[in-house]
């Protein structure tokens, strides 16, 4: 079956999402980590020198890179986010919010080259299908149990050069239609399901658009959010994902039952502050 949708703060505001404010502004998180966070600081200090290495060798970094420059990237990024995560300093607290309607995304680093974002996910929330434009897509879990479900784009049959019917933006206004484990528009399909990956904490995962779609969510029962263990009055509330997209990503593709949408992300908190 497709992914229940939830409204999601992480897109420009809409009618919808603007009808929540009120009610969702009663469950922001406190920001009760640390007040400076210095390993958090070491990895963005990190990954840029990690990025200015490649570009130093003449390099763009998006997912047309060398594939040489992206295999010597992503085994750096892969593993200073795994080494982030599995240490887990919870330095990563001060840039936290979540909220009742929608997961939402916390800016915690933004420049031309990337952003590293904190993403917080209530139990139950789930992104829509969606791509990631030209950009890397790295993730790390910091708190909680995530699911990732990767989705194909599914062609169209009437020729090897016709292209994918997914790709229609008109497609948006036709009626809607749900049925199996994909997304599908008066009885064509749009994106097939095609891979489940379970995530704890400590995993890290990658994934462009030359890979697949996907969603992501927080699939824990409330009563199995975990119990904290190193004080500061923090009360855990889903599942926390760090996530890292090089360049940032300024437009980005929703997939539902109803066609294909194209939003600008936007963020919930830079910086720790609610914005």
């Amino acid at each position: 079956m497709a992914p229940a949708l939830t409204e999601d703060v992480s897109l420009v505001a809409t009618a919808s999402s603007a009808a929540h404010d009120a009610k969702a502004s009663a469950s922001l998180g406190a920001v009760t980590g640390p007040a400076q966070s210095p390993a958090m600081d070491k990895l963005v200090g990190d990954i840029r020198a990690a990025f200015e290495a490649e570009k130093a060798l003449g390099h763009t970094i998006d997912n047309s890179q060398d594939p040489e420059s992206f295999q010597r990237l992503n085994a750096k990024i892969q593993g200073l986010l795994k080494e982030y995560a599995q240490h887990n300093p919870h330095d990563w607290r001060r840039y936290a919010f979540f909220n009742d309607v929608h997961y939402v995304r916390n800016l915690v680093e933004g420049n031309s080259d990337f952003e590293l974002i904190v993403l917080c996910w209530k139990t139950g929330q789930v992104s829509r299908v969606h791509n990631h434009a030209n950009s890397h897509c790295w993730l790390a879990v910091l708190e909680g149990d995530m699911r990732e479900v990767q989705y194909q784009r599914v062609q169209e049959h009437g020729g090897p050069h016709q292209p994918p019917f997914v790709d229609e933006l008109a497609a948006q206004a036709a009626a809607r239609r749900s049925d199996g484990g994909g997304l599908h528009l008066e009885g064509r399909a749009l994106v097939d399901e095609t891979k489940t990956t379970d995530m704890r904490v400590g995993d890290v995962g990658y994934i462009n658009d030359h890979i697949a779609l996907h969603t992501v969510g927080c699939h824990m029962a409330p009563g199995a959010l975990p119990a904290d263990g190193c004080g500061g009055g923090w009360v855990a509330q889903g599942g926390v994902t760090l996530h890292l997209y090089a360049p940032p990503i300024r437009r980005v593709r929703i997939y539902e039952n109803d066609g294909i949408t194209e939003r600008t992300p936007g963020y919930y908190s830079r910086a720790g502050v609610r914005v």
